[in-house]
């Protein structure tokens, strides 16, 4: 553990000196260019239901499921859900298709450790193919590739019902091609790999702070398609997977056969349509997980229309989460989780690399009477700031 935690802190700071002094840079034939993220965000609870949830007091916001980042019912505002730094650096041969590319992520969900979530070799096959070997993001969602950059957001936090899985990252390969059917702009992704977390922030939320689950996701397979005309764009996603996860210590009994270690199939489907015009803007995406064998099923969807005022933005967002049970496989249909947030978001772009945000999230707990942990309903009000650099 101190070498894992040690190799992070060096990939970081080596991106921190790279961000510094190598914008466009050339050494020995190696020409580096370096970027950065940073997101400063205080959140406070105004309202919801009042209730000790495991070994949280509740109200309770979950921010970004994946990393554990979750608001409470403490007093006075909270800056760590929402708060990040980020580095990212590129090298390149000189004069060949070759570079790496790698991405450190700070967090204050976590108490400022820096995860690596991007390191892999690029390899130019040509001006419309690149193979790729490393570490990357899972292509589930339409803002998976850029979800910790603040700025390229149009929220403070994704909306959670459809954003923040179990794994979100895998290690493997994938080829990218980009074409034109006609005036349509076509991206095609495939990719193949596998991916292993340790004391999952996800598995937290429902098994308390102190357990410890293991998650691996074996023999990933699957890519998206991008189709771009003008002001539309459609994207379509399968990825399929063997997962299965350990959980030592929990503060709730261990009822999924997953959790003991078993194997389970998934299938993840998703597709996304948004607009995006001088003056409006609309985001629509749909996902489901299907488990063959498993008793139940995962619905996630959004809907979001904003309109630009000049500098401004303001935003309106409806996202929805609900486990359907398969009775067939003994699941008690009223024993499922179910949950809505509505969020207004107000935006205003400081310049071409920073902005404000303010959001208001009034989260609805719909599950069932007999589904666990009931961490009720809650209502947040956000603020951050953003700036790329």
């Amino acid at each position: 553990m101190f070498f894992i935690k040690a190799g992070r802190i060096f990939v970081f700071l080596c991106l921190a000196l790279l961000v510094n002094f190598a914008h466009g840079s050339e050494l020995g034939g190696i020409e580096f260019s370096g970027s950065g993220f940073l997101t400063l965000a205080a959140g406070e609870m105004v309202g919801g239901t009042r209730a000790p949830v495991l070994d949280r007091n509740c109200p309770c916001f979950v921010a970004d499921y994946a990393q554990g980042a979750v608001y409470d019912g403490r007093s006075g505002p909270q800056f760590g859900p929402d708060s990040k730094l980020g580095l990212q650096g590129t090298a390149k041969v000189a004069d060949t298709p070759y570079s790496m590319t790698a991405q450190a992520v700070s967090r204050g969900s976590q108490n400022g450790q820096g995860d690596i979530e991007w390191l892999y070799a690029n390899y130019q096959l040509n001006q419309d193919t690149d193979i790729q070997l490393g570490r990357k993001r899972l292509p589930m969602f339409y803002y998976s590739d850029i979800q910790d950059v603040g700025f390229a957001l149009p929220w403070i936090h994704l909306p959670p019902q459809m954003y923040g899985w179990e794994a979100v990252n895998y290690n493997g390969g994938n080829i990218t091609h980009r074409t034109r059917f006609g005036n349509w702009a076509a991206t095609m992704n495939l990719l193949a790999g596998r991916e292993h977390v340790d004391d999952s922030g996800y598995w937290q939320i429902y098994n308390g702070v102190q357990s410890h689950t293991n998650v691996t996701w074996d023999h990933i397979f699957g890519g998206d398609l991008s189709l771009v005309r003008d002001w539309f764009e459609v994207r379509f996603v399968y990825i399929q997977s063997d997962t299965s996860r350990i959980t030592t210590q929990s503060y709730t009994p261990v009822t999924d056969p997953t959790m003991l270690g078993a194997v389970t199939q998934q299938k993840i489907y998703s597709v996304s349509c948004n607009i995006d015009t001088n003056d409006w803007m609309v985001r629509t995406e749909l996902l489901v997980i299907d488990r063959p064998g498993a008793n139940y099923r995962d619905h996630a969807q959004l809907a979001a229309i904003g309109r630009h005022f000049g500098n401004w933005l303001l935003l309106a967002t409806i996202s929805e989460y609900r486990s359907e049970a398969i009775e067939s496989m003994g699941a008690d249909p009223l024993g499922q989780e179910a949950h809505t947030d509505r969020s207004l978001t107000l935006r205003y772009d400081l310049n071409e690399a920073s902005d404000i945000k303010v959001q208001y999230d009034n989260q609805i707990d719909q599950g069932g009477i007999n589904w666990t942990p009931e961490y009720g309903n809650s209502q947040l009000v956000t603020l951050a700031y953003d700036r790329v650099f």
